[in-house]
């Protein structure tokens, strides 16, 4: 009944008892509908291939994680699922907002010490989308997409300073002592909380400064010495005793806190657990060290599944494993810091199935294991080869909860929620795959067809028949002139619509449509 009947006096008793009876019950209408809604944690490894996982890999040795593939059992596994890049930050920035993060300024390499903020105010993240549809949200692991770090004026310490490795190896001594001037009292900007997180434990990343646990917008501890040459990283300052070894066990014990807590509530919780490990600072707790009798890396994939088999083990205390999609996937492939050679004389191929590694537009850079367990719901023991891209899960949210994006949300983010909750094998009208490397080089998949694009004008081009070739053996593009003269007009379409899914036209970083790696 409209209020302006009221109003206006067009009403009778029952008009008025059926307007006092929606107003009672409407919020608890509400609540309901939103309890409907599963609650979702998502575990994100960080430099772990689909080769790392046991259950994929019949090669692995002695470097079994039992864990993750009990979720393999338990839930669907996609073959072809893949991160938008074969590096960090660029991944992390794809996975939260849906968008390429080479339409940012970051048209390669990642973010180095004490970058700057990545994430635009006017990007919608899958922390704000969630948020508003009545989630309680919580990051709990690494950031690395950038923190503002002020002076004791409130002024930004490193605002113009945007780095990567080059720029880094070229501004150390300005980055020393900028640092210097930090505030560590004041709140830092940037982070998960000004993206739709309403908790944020954990740190920038592992191996640059500031070494010290981050708490919401502030460091927890504040850090007053520098990290010694002995400890793996880039310098900086750090919390005194701080310890490597330590960061997984309490990213693992945080996060089964915060679920445990959250299940208490009526809100359903999103939970984005993004790990430090297996990257770089390779280091297993002294309890996993030798574990594996292959290698310290192998004790850390160890570690790491533990982890994984820990928050579940808290999610079941809580009752709530039932009403609750589970995901585990990983930001890219595995680094050289493995040591591939010393890996396979003890047994554990990690290129059983594609060639390359982190950094790469070889499959190996970006083919990631994607695992979903969400019981009643995904059938147990499945798998899917679907083509599908990290990107993907902003518009699979907003399909969920019924949110109609807006036309600057999620522009590279189809919807892959048919292939989670109904079962469907196929989708119709995903755009092509996009992949990214470390150094600004693209590839772009049409079904099975895999091109590689030249970082320069007059470079060449590389393509390979996936279903035939799947380890990228053989360059087939000068056999294939229209197919690559094909599938180059998309990317490049892609490029200058600011966008791969359907829409209005939106603009790049400085509304540009030409840089490094594309080759037009």
């Amino acid at each position: 009944m409209p209020i302006n009947h009221l109003i206006n006096g067009n009403f009778s008793l029952r008009n008025i008892l059926t307007c006092i009876f929606l107003l009672i019950v409407a919020p608890t209408v509400t609540m309901a509908a939103k309890k409907a809604l599963p609650n979702i944690l998502f575990i994100f490894a960080d430099d772990m291939s689909y080769d790392s996982v046991s259950a994929f890999n019949d090669k692995i040795g002695n470097m079994k994680t039992p864990e993750l593939d009990k979720l393999v059992q338990q839930g669907i596994s996609f073959t072809d699922a893949h991160s938008a890049s074969a590096v960090c930050t660029p991944t992390r920035y794809g996975l939260l907002t849906g968008r390429y993060c080479w339409r940012t300024h970051l048209k390669k390499q990642v973010l180095w010490t004490y970058g700057m903020p990545l994430i635009e105010e006017s990007q919608l993240t899958i922390a704000e989308l969630l948020r508003d549809e009545g989630y309680q949200t919580g990051l709990i692991g690494k950031w690395h997409l950038g923190t503002g770090w002020r002076n004791k004026e409130g002024e930004f310490v490193f605002d113009g300073l945007q780095k990567d490795q080059k720029d880094y190896a070229s501004s150390k001594a300005d980055i020393s002592r900028l640092e210097k001037t930090i505030d560590f009292t004041q709140a830092f900007s940037g982070g998960p909380r000004d993206h739709g997180f309403d908790y944020f434990f954990g740190v920038d990343l592992p191996n640059m400064p500031p070494y010290t646990w981050l708490e919401n917008r502030k460091v927890k501890y504040i850090p007053s010495v520098n990290k010694p040459d002995t400890m793996f990283g880039t310098p900086g300052l750090m919390k005194e005793g701080w310890v490597l070894e330590d960061i997984l066990p309490g990213l693992t014990s945080r996060a089964c806190d915060w679920i445990k807590e959250s299940a208490k509530s009526d809100q359903p919780f999103f939970l984005f657990m993004p790990l430090t490990s297996p990257h770089s600072p390779i280091a297993p707790s002294k309890r996993f060290q030798g574990l594996s009798g292959v290698s310290l890396y192998a004790d850390f994939v160890i570690q790491t599944d533990w982890a994984v088999g820990e928050v579940l083990k808290a999610l079941e205390a809580t009752g709530e494993a039932e009403n609750t999609l589970v995901i585990f996937s990983t930001d890219n492939g595995t680094a050289p810091a493995a040591n591939f050679r010393e890996l396979a004389s003890k047994g554990v191929d990690l290129h059983n199935h594609f060639k390359g590694h982190k950094s790469r537009i070889d499959e190996g850079g970006h083919r990631v294991p994607l695992i979903m367990r969400w019981p009643g719901k995904i059938n147990a023991g499945s798998q899917n080869d679907v083509t599908v891209c990290l990107n993907d899960f902003l518009a699979s949210f907003a399909e969920m909860t019924g949110r109609k994006l807006a036309a600057h949300e999620g522009v590279d983010s189809h919807s892959i929620w048919p292939l989670i909750a109904k079962g469907k094998k196929k989708l119709s009208n995903h755009p092509h795959l996009v992949s990214h490397s470390y150094w600004g080089q693209y590839s772009i998949r049409d079904g099975d067809w895999k091109l590689i694009l030249p970082l320069k004008k007059n470079g060449a081009f590389v393509l390979y028949d996936l279903k035939n070739d799947i380890k990228e053996t053989k360059n087939i593009a000068p056999n294939h002139p229209e197919r690559v003269k094909k599938m180059t007009a998309i990317l490049k379409g892609y490029v200058e619509d600011g966008r791969s899914t359907p829409g209005p036209m939106q603009e790049n970083f400085e509304s540009k449509t030409r840089w490094l790696g594309l080759p037009w």
